[in-house]
């Protein structure tokens, strides 16, 4: 497929580099302040970004920005040094510029989705996702390792690496600017206003169930283990006695686990995904119960190891399931959406870790967690996974027609 190394390789250098940040700032969060001032650094910064989200990607379904991946790739390389002096000198300050960072990084992942599925036969889409998403776990060890170093290079030469590796990444995606067919492009003369595009993003979560139980399983997850980085930063340095590389280790063997989860992923056949999808809820739910009871460090990694295999299931074909029964016109508006939806309530969750902290303690709302993601996964089996795909396809030929008769009544005036 023409372009798919281009991204693929832009896809990791954007994924070890963003991790490197991730660790390196959690590590510094919780040894210089707490584990519930990082809860509430990662709510303030991360959203604007998500309640903005949905507008970006209803606008994106109307126009094509030219170089929207690369720029917010370069914008964000830009800020890395000045987020990496804030941080020890002006948290809040810096929880401002992280905002700034966080809105870029929204934009181009919704900018880069809308690429991925213009170069990209449709027929090898779902094929793509799964690859793609199996980077997740690569650059998750590689950016764990390297932001593990934090304590021996310092957070400032952590943050100026990442912002090259981000650099890199832009340059890759340029080169895929000019390989997107022109019959592709969104077409600026969609008579559709925005409100009118935005309402219809929201109208087809009703006509399309599949994507929208997608959604809500993200929202529910999203409010229940919204927390998941807090905690597993919390267990590395303090619970379990690591320091910065007790938690960089834990999130390496993260990372070993959803590569694995994703190369799983790819050897179920499509008939059986939503079954395993929510097996997967179920089995996640239930091994970070019990890395959540464990006492030492090195006996909670097989839990968490395995706790992160399903977790590579579930991102594995997340973004497929979404938008398989939704029609192309629509991707940006319902992938955004969910991304906005499953971030925002994920930031309630860190408000509300903020606070309960102390009254539940971690190992409590770990536990708390993990019995909600067991629920999820048998709910949504139940209501919508046995009876999958739930839309026919005389639905999304409607709404085919119904955006192609706005169109000509636009050209006619």
């Amino acid at each position: 497929m023409k372009g798919y190394r281009r991204l693929w390789l832009a896809t990791v250098q954007l994924g070890w580099s963003g991790w490197m940040i991730q660790i390196g700032l959690f590590i510094t969060l919780v040894s210089l302040h707490s584990a519930a001032v990082m809860a509430s650094v990662l709510f303030s910064a991360t959203l604007p970004a998500l309640l903005l989200g949905p507008l970006m990607g209803t606008w994106l379904d109307r126009h094509m920005v030219s170089h929207l991946s690369v720029a917010t790739a370069v914008g964000q390389a830009m800020l890395l040094p000045l987020i990496g002096w804030l941080i020890v000198n002006h948290v809040v300050l810096m929880t401002g510029l992280y905002a700034v960072f966080n809105l870029l990084s929204t934009m181009g992942a919704t900018g880069r989705q809308q690429l991925r599925y213009r170069i990209i036969p449709p027929g090898h889409w779902a094929e793509v996702n799964a690859r793609l998403s199996s980077i997740a776990g690569i650059t998750t060890i590689l950016g764990t390792l390297l932001g593990g170093t934090v304590a021996v290079v310092g957070i400032m030469t952590l943050l100026i690496i990442a912002a090259l590796g981000r650099l890199l990444a832009a340059g890759l995606l340029l080169s895929l600017e000019g390989r997107i067919p022109a019959q592709s492009r969104p077409d600026s003369r969609d008579s559709h206003t925005f409100l009118g595009s935005l309402r219809n993003g929201f109208r087809a979560l009703r006509d399309f169930p599949g994507a929208s139980s997608v959604i809500v399983v993200g929202i529910a997850w999203g409010l229940i283990g919204g927390s998941y980085d807090v905690l597993l930063s919390d267990f590395g340095v303090r619970i379990l006695h690591g320091g910065g590389w007790g938690a960089s280790g834990l999130y390496v063997v993260d990372g070993v686990g959803v590569l694995v989860g994703t190369l799983v992923a790819a050897r179920i056949t499509p008939r059986l995904r939503p079954d395993f999808y929510s097996l997967a809820y179920f089995l996640q739910g239930l091994f970070w119960t019990v890395f959540a009871l464990s006492r030492v460090w090195e006996w909670s990694i097989p839990w968490l190891l395995a706790m992160r295999i399903a977790s590579g299931l579930i991102i594995a074909w997340d973004t497929t399931l979404l938008l398989e029964t939704v029609p192309p016109r629509l991707h940006s508006r319902i992938y955004s959406l969910h991304n906005a939806t499953y971030g925002l309530v994920g930031k309630v969750s860190l408000a509300l870790t903020a606070v309960i902290l102390a009254w539940m303690g971690p190992r409590g709302i770990a536990v708390s967690a993990g019995v909600g993601s067991m629920l999820i996964g048998t709910l949504w089996w139940g209501a919508i996974g046995r009876h999958w795909p739930p839309t026919t396809p005389e639905i999304a030929s409607s709404w085919v027609g119904t955006e192609t008769t706005h169109k000509t009544h636009s050209q006619r005036r």
